[in-house]
This record gives C-alpha cells, sequence and structure tokens, in this order.
C-alpha cells in the first residue's frame, strides 16, 4: 500500500519512505500516526483519537505525539500537516495512490481498489485491536539471541545461553506458548540478518519483523540487549507485536537474575486467560520512555535522551533510577549543577528497601566522582574534601549491604582522591584493598582500574620500571578476558603519562593503538573517548 505525499513514496506496509535521496524507515508509532492521517485526510484527526488508537492503553504524554507529528513534517515537508491548536492535525496534502499517480487518473480502478482495501484494512485493524482472545488461548512468544553488548570473552555466551534460558524458563513458569531456541535458530540461521560469527540477529526494518513473526508463528517478537558491568547488568528489551512494539529495562546482578525479571513480567502481562494482547493493562508508559532514555544515553546522543528521561521522570513510580540516568545525561552534556542537584534529591530519598539503598549508595558514589572528575569550585581542596565525604558515605553503605563490587568502586575513587592530594601511601592501600575485591569476581578486569591508578602512582613518584610493571598486568587482564574497553583505557592512560612527560610521539603511537581498537570494534564510545585524547579534552563521561 503505497503513496504519495509532497513526491515522497510512503510504503505503510514496510514503513519506509523513498525519496530522490534514498530511503528511510518511518518508527512504528510514527508510521501508525500516518496511516490513520491518509485515513481521514478529508477531515481533522483529534489528539485525542491519535493517542487513543496508536498509544492504546498506555498512559503517555502529548510530547509523543508532537515527536511524531515532527518526523513526519521532516520526511513530508513542514507544510504536509497542519496544526488545528488545542484540537489536533490534518494533512493538507492529499494522498495519491502510486498507482493512480503513475497511470494519471485520479479515479482509476486501481484508486479506488486501494481505498477500498485500504478501508477494509482499518475495518480490521480496528475489529483486531478490540478483539478479546478466547479464555483457552495464550499469545505464542518467540525469543531471538541476548545482543551482547558486554566486550570480553566472560560473557561471549550470552546470545545463546540467554535465548536458552529465557525460552526454556518461560516455558516452565508460565502457560504461554514458547517458540523453541532451537526453531529459533533453524529458522534465523539462513536469514539475512543473522550473524554465524556473533550467533546475534539485527532487524532493522518493520518488514522484516513482520516477516520473522510469520515465519515463527508466535504473537509476540522478543529483542533483548545484555549490557552494563559485572554484578551490576541491564537488559533492554522490545517486545514486537504485528502492529506495534513496545521498550522497556530490567536492571540485576546477573543475566540470569535479569532475564527472570522479564519473564516474570511477561508472565504478569500475557500469562492470565483473561488477559488479550495488545490491552496494555500492567504497562507504564515511562518505562518505554526510561528505556529509549537509556539508549539513547548509551548511544551519547544526550540532548534527545534528557528529554525523554524528563519525561520518564514524570511518570515514573520508582523514580531514583530515572533520575540517576537523567543526572549522568546531564553531567555527560555539561551540565554538573544539574546532575549533582539530581542526585542529592536521590541521596534525601526515604525508605529502607533494597532498591532505594542501592540507589542512594550510587548517588552518593556519582556525586564524589563528578566533584573528582569534574572540578566546579575555586577551592580545589575543599572541593577534593567534599567528594571524599560523599564517597566515604558510599563506601559505609556498600558495606553495611555486603555490596562488594561498590566497596570496591569506592574503594578505587577513595584511592584517586588520595593520589591527587599527594598522600601516595594511603592511596596505595586503598588500591591494593579495591584489588582484593575485584580478584574475587569472575570477571577479572575490573581490576584494570585500580592498576592504572597505582602505575600513575608510580610514574608521579618517579619509579618509571614498576609504574610500566602495573601497566603491563593491566594489560594482561584486559587481555586474558578480551576486554576491549579495558584495553584501550590502558593505552590512552599509558599515552597520557607520556605526553605529560613531553614524549609526544611515543604517546601518539600508543594512542593510535587504541584508536584503532576502538574503530574495529565499531563502540562510538571508544572511539569518542580515544578522540578526546587526540583534542586534549577529557576522556571521562559518567557510565
Amino acid at each position: 500500500m503505497r503513496y504519495l505525499l509532497n513526491n515522497v513514496e510512503v510504503d505503510l506496509v514496510k514503513g519506509i519512505a523513498t525519496t530522490s535521496d534514498g530511503s528511510r524507515d518511518i518508527r512504528a508509532k510514527t508510521l501508525a500516526v500516518l496511516q490513520i492521517l491518509i485515513q481521514y485526510s478529508d477531515r481533522i484527526v483529534t489528539k485525542a483519537q491519535l493517542l487513543d488508537t496508536v498509544w492504546r492503553g498506555v498512559v503517555v504524554q502529548e510530547q509523543v505525539l508532537v515527536q511524531s507529528i515532527r518526523e513526519l513534517r521532516e520526511i513530508f515537508g513542514a507544510d504536509a500537516i497542519k496544526t488545528h491548536p488545542r484540537i489536533g492535525y490534518q494533512l493538507t496534502i492529499a494522498p495519491v495512490s502510486v498507482d493512480s499517480s503513475k497511470a494519471g487518473q485520479k479515479y482509476s480502478v486501481a484508486a479506488f481498489l486501494s481505498v477500498i482495501v485500504l478501508a477494509m484494512f482499518w475495518v480490521l485493524l480496528s475489529q483486531w485491536w478490540e478483539k478479546d482472545l478466547s479464555s483457552e488461548h495464550y499469545p505464542t512468544v518467540a525469543f531471538l539471541p541476548v545482543d551482547n553488548a558486554m566486550l570480553d570473552d566472560v560473557h561471549a555466551t550470552v546470545p545463546l545461553t540467554g535465548l536458552s534460558y529465557l525460552s526454556e524458563q518461560t516455558l516452565q513458569e508460565s502457560a504461554l506458548p514458547v517458540v523453541t531456541a532451537e526453531h529459533v535458530l533453524t529458522t534465523i540461521s539462513h536469514s539475512p540478518w543473522y550473524s554465524d560469527d556473533t550467533a546475534q540477529i539485527r532487524l532493522s526494518h518493520r518488514q522484516e519483523v513482520l516477516q520473522l513473526l510469520e515465519r515463527l508463528g508466535a504473537d509476540i517478537l522478543v529483542e533483548t540487549r545484555l549490557s552494563g558491568f559485572p554484578q551490576d547488568m541491564q537488559l533492554q528489551y522490545t517486545l514486537h507485536f504485528k502492529h506495534s512494539e513496545e521498550q522497556g529495562v530490567v536492571f540485576a546482578a546477573s543475566p540470569e537474575l535479569a532475564y527472570q525479571d522479564l519473564i516474570t513480567r511477561l508472565t504478569a502481562r500475557y500469562g492470565k486467560p483473561s488477559q488479550t494482547l495488545h490491552t496494555q493493562r500492567n504497562l507504564d508508559f515511562s518505562n518505554e520512555a526510561f528505556a529509549r532514555g537509556v539508549q539513547l544515553y548509551l548511544a551519547r546522543n544526550y540532548l534527545d535522551a534528557i528529554a525523554l528521561l524528563r519525561t520518564a521522570l514524570s511518570h515514573s513510580e520508582d523514580p531514583l533510577t530515572v533520575r540517576r540516568y537523567l543526572a549522568a545525561s546531564l553531567a555527560n552534556q555539561g551540565d554538573i549543577s544539574a546532575a549533582l542537584a539530581l542526585l542529592q534529591q536521590n541521596i534525601d530519598e526515604k525508605g529502607d528497601d533494597s532498591v532505594t539503598r542501592r540507589e542512594r549508595m550510587r548517588a552518593n558514589l556519582m556525586t564524589g566522582y563528578l566533584l573528582v572528575n569534574w572540578p566546579q569550585a575555586d577551592d580545589r581542596a575543599q572541593e577534593l574534601e567534599r567528594a571524599q565525604q560523599y564517597i566515604a558515605i558510599a563506601h559505609e553503605q556498600a558495606t553495611d549491604n555486603a555490596d562488594q563490587l561498590f566497596i570496591a568502586y569506592a574503594l578505587e575513587e577513595l584511592g584517586k582522591i588520595k593520589r591527587i592530594q599527594g598522600r601516595y601511601s594511603e592511596a596505595s592501600r586503598l588500591l591494593h584493598s579495591a584489588l582484593g575485591y575485584h580478584q574475587r569476581f569472575d570477571a577479572i578486569y575490573g581490576q584494570t582500574n585500580a592498576l592504572i591508578e597505582l602505575a600513575r602512582i608510580a610514574a608521579q613518584q618517579g619509579e618509571m620500571k614498576e609504574a610500566a610493571r602495573l601497566f603491563e598486568q593491566a594489560h594482561q587482564v584486559a587481555k586474558a578476558s578480551n576486554a576491549i574497553p579495558n584495553q584501550i583505557w590502558i593505552w590512552l592512560a599509558e599515552a597520557d603519562l607520556l605526553r605529560q612527560s613531553q614524549k609526544v610521539e611515543q604517546a601518539h603511537r600508543l594512542a593510535s593503538r587504541a584508536r584503532a581498537l576502538a574503530r574495529d570494534a565499531d563502540d562510538p564510545v571508544l572511539i569518542e573517548r580515544v578522540e578526546a585524547w587526540f583534542a586534549r579534552a577529557s576522556i571521562y563521561t559518567v557510565n
């Protein structure tokens, strides 16, 4: 079903807009808005109608609709859609069937049939939206291999082990029919979207999702991405339906716990016979807005991340995690004061549940980290003392909660402060203690930062052989796990010390190795950090 709008050809099935300059995808929600505007192009479509239809059952702000209208205007022209203040929107240009356009017959049989087909499509779609599943029917779920964003060998098996865990446990713990992992792999193994090297699948077009849903015989296609750090994971998920999609994110200490959280959510949503597939009664829009904000944050698109995270914050019943990501985005955008203010809200948050306790701990640690790495005060000594107070509180909270990962993080930051203050003996003691905690974890590359700090201390004391030994130890730890980000971070630290010693050529040689590895990994975050070194800008970001 294709139409011409302002000389732009749009395919309503594939969700693709094509001009002489090329093609671009249209987001699923934005495509649904366009379909409604085309169907009712002879009248004003109210905002309420668009929100109720496209975001059916989801509590959203009007901003999500404004964003879709903005995207359509970018494609079809600013004058293609007229805003009727406080009422709604209307197409200002008549949609023309591609077939009738080519024939030059405005009222050709093909155009008539296309209108009939479009009308039938919307009747069927409306019925489909309203129809409840029978009491004996549950939606069939298919999981894709987990997209592994952990750049190390420790988590190399995540794609297939994650697929197996999600498929088998969902089948065991709920009444939901689940497409077996074997059938999923057989189906996708010969598709153009699957990579044999990584056991991962990349879906870039809406049409690919529809094809895969049909091939698998599924009602819900679950796409997941695991990222974060050992002991501190996040699992982003996208639920693909035949006519829409939904995103969310869960946090956990391990991949298995993250998978289990997702299974619990799916079971609560769709594991009851009375629950319809698209009646999203239990969906909190803030989770979808939060998930999209996190995606933008990870892509270093901080401005757009800030807008979405603020939207999520206004809806969220549990704002602490949203505040943390919003604070990190603001800090990376340069607004340190606003970031510190948000973190202070988390520090002041009442409550004694585990989530609140951990977020207070994180907020103290992040506040100290910002004060150390982004100096704001004229009195640097006083600022470091203030940072030390926040981090010491975080260390105490982590100790009370027996959170060994954050004990190690706090010890590293306290060691760094002591190094900056020139109190090398205290710094070494704290950093060796941090190393001891990191050595208890499966992912040994967590030792990297402490080893780098110890090497800096040795270099500042003129012990260059000891510094070289510590850097080599850090390299061995990173290489043992094939932890690419850590290898890059070590090279940049070495290059930084060489540049400070006026050994510019050697420094650039090491930084160039880091640049090549970052480009090979095709990771925008790593590339950005390396380029910041060459630009003599801060290579630190809030992770």
